[in-house]
């Protein structure tokens, strides 16, 4: 593959928002071996925020699939105003048809990609990544994406990093109104299997010593209803933030709690204490960093009921709790050696 003095990449990553946060290791290598490039970052417009925190990333432009290029119409808008012609690399980190075919719309010169699987669009990819399913479902996200990057320059393994300067989280912390010590806690995803089990959320809640701050979208939203309905204290912010104002309220946390899903990465990527609940070991390892000092995994199994997944029910208050306190002896071990 040719190599370029001063190349421009299109980073395109229309992901979810874990997907997104885990793009950022990539970005680093490519400045670190190539400090005069330009990143350009194609995002998802509702996760357009995310990399504002990406200090590698030079432009951002927005995907928006629901309304300004909703459909084959809205796919041409966005490929006749897209601002650069010159692309020297497309790194397509969640790889799909719509993806693969704007990196060859907007010139790019060379496409990588994992290819798709028995799909002709394959031909459009100048690069084809050799990772084996078994190996990928193993590795951690965060790690294979730099692999992108194999047979154009050295690149190194580096924790997920989210680092935001143009905001004052001071200033969103006072708009919710929140106290100086609580936790935030994101028990459900996107995928029920993932979700923890109400009444452990419930029992969590009730026993935590320190103020729970519930955050999420519709579902947490339901459930927040529920536990208001009986009487259970705590801090309703389900439905309520951006994704700048959650990321600034996980960031002040003493800890975050969550199921495997974006609010997960968003909070050890900003050297929050993170508790992730998964549901089986093999998630784990695709989906949780393998060294991170601010990490602690509780597994659990996910629940059935004539063979339809309800929610993750086998983890319990107590579990997340005893990780909590692992968390504070750490901490506090810590504070004597300084």
């Amino acid at each position: 593959m040719k190599k370029y003095e001063n190349p421009t990449f299109a980073i395109i990553s229309l992901g979810y928002l874990g997907d997104t946060i885990l793009v950022e290791p990539l970005c680093r290598n490519i400045k670190d071996n190539f400090p005069n490039s330009q990143i350009i970052f194609i995002v998802n417009d509702v996760f357009k925020e995310i990399p504002l925190g990406f200090n590698s990333v030079d432009k951002i432009i927005c995907y928006d699939k629901y309304k300004a290029h909703k459909g084959i119409g809205g796919f041409l808008k966005f490929i006749l105003n897209f601002p650069y012609k010159k692309i020297d690399y497309a790194i397509i980190t969640h790889p799909h048809e719509r993806s693969i075919i704007a990196a060859k719309a907007i010139g790019a010169k060379n496409i990588i990609s994992l290819p798709m699987k028995r799909n002709l669009i394959n031909i459009l990819i100048n690069r084809k990544i050799k990772s084996s399913y078994y190996r990928r479902r193993i590795t951690f996200k965060g790690d294979i994406n730099i692999e992108y990057l194999s047979g154009i320059c050295d690149y190194k393994t580096y924790p997920v990093q989210y680092l935001r300067k143009d905001i004052d989280v001071n200033k969103i912390i006072q708009k919710f109104n929140l106290p100086l010590n609580y936790t935030v806690l994101s028990p459900y995803s996107k995928e029920d299997v993932k979700d923890w089990d109400y009444n452990n959320i419930k029992d969590f809640i009730l026993k935590n010593k320190k103020k729970t701050v519930l955050v999420g979208t519709d579902k947490a939203n339901k459930i927040a209803i529920q536990l208001k309905n009986e009487k259970v204290d705590f801090i309703d912010l389900t439905n309520k933030t951006t994704i700048t104002e959650l990321g600034a309220i996980i960031k002040s946390a003493d800890i975050c709690i969550s199921v495997d899903t974006g609010t997960f990465h968003f909070s050890y990527a900003q050297n929050v204490n993170t508790i992730g609940l998964f549901f089986n070991n093999r998630m784990s390892k695709e989906w949780a960093p393998k060294t991170s000092e601010f990490v602690k995994l509780v597994k659990g199994r996910k629940f059935e009921k004539n063979k339809i997944i309800i929610c993750l029910k086998d983890i319990t208050a107590n579990d997340v709790l005893e990780k909590m306190r692992e968390f504070e002896h750490e901490n506090n071990k810590c504070m004597s050696i300084m």
